[in-house]
């Protein structure tokens, strides 16, 4: 995770951007997340119709498999069984 960040802050223009929005001015925040948004419609301005299209596309496909990473950690987990709840006792039944 802290190459990917690096990574980020790295490219030109975004990084610039995203570093002053972490260490610049209290309210750069609201500036970068302004730019994201004027970014996001010259997108749809210029590409129309098929970017929006896209876009949803692969915000699906990026919250599946996020929700596939958290709910299948403890499945991948590496090593015992130690912290498992105990088998529930059930009740007796009548004969």
């Amino acid at each position: 995770m802290e190459t990917a960040a690096r990574v980020a802050l790295r490219v030109p223009v975004f990084g610039w951007f995203l570093k002053d929005a972490i260490y610049g001015a209290p309210d750069a925040k609201y500036y970068f997340i302004a730019n994201l948004v004027v970014c996001f419609a010259a997108l749809v301005y210029f590409f129309g119709y098929p970017f929006l299209i896209i876009y949803a596309l692969t915000a699906t496909a990026v919250a599946l498999v996020s929700l596939i990473i958290l709910t299948a950690s403890d499945m991948l987990r590496k090593g015992g069984d130690n912290e498992a709840a105990p088998k529930p006792v059930g009740r007796p039944t009548k004969r």
